[in-house]
């Protein structure tokens, strides 16, 4: 009778492991996923379009942060969406422009709710840079 409790107990540690593992894994790539779009349409969104007829590379802080966290916020829509931060930056020198993105999310474990811990925080910090040219 004690080994069954034993094995059980086991077999649901294991089990919480691999549902942590998978949990983190499928948030995660969502996730950076989801940065990617979201820098993208901020580069490309952002340039000012008047500066463009000019040969200027000019983008909109303002503007390309808003949109940034647009595109993050409907892709991570759902009940992650409460508890998802954002921080974004734009910089431009001469010709060049390219954005830097910090998106983090607490995301509950099961291992840690056993302890004491349940929710975690998953960031995916990411860099884009604008090419000029999107093929």
């Amino acid at each position: 009778m004690t080994r069954g409790f034993f094995w059980l107990w086991v077999m649901f540690l294991i089990l919480c492991l691999v549902t942590d593992s998978a949990t983190y894994w499928v948030v995660r790539s969502r996730l950076s996923r989801s940065m990617d779009l979201a820098l993208d349409a901020a580069i490309v969104g952002g340039v000012v379009e008047e500066d463009l007829i000019w040969g200027r590379h000019i983008a909109e802080s303002g503007r390309a942060a808003g949109l940034a966290w647009e595109i993050l916020e409907s892709n991570m829509a759902g009940p992650l969406q409460d508890s998802l931060a954002f921080h974004f930056d734009l910089y431009q020198d001469k010709d060049r422009i390219w954005a830097e993105g910090r998106a983090a999310i607490e995301t509950p474990f099961l291992l840690g709710a056993l302890i004491g811990r349940g929710r975690r925080e998953i960031a995916v910090n990411k860099k884009l840079d604008y090419l000029g040219s999107y093929k």
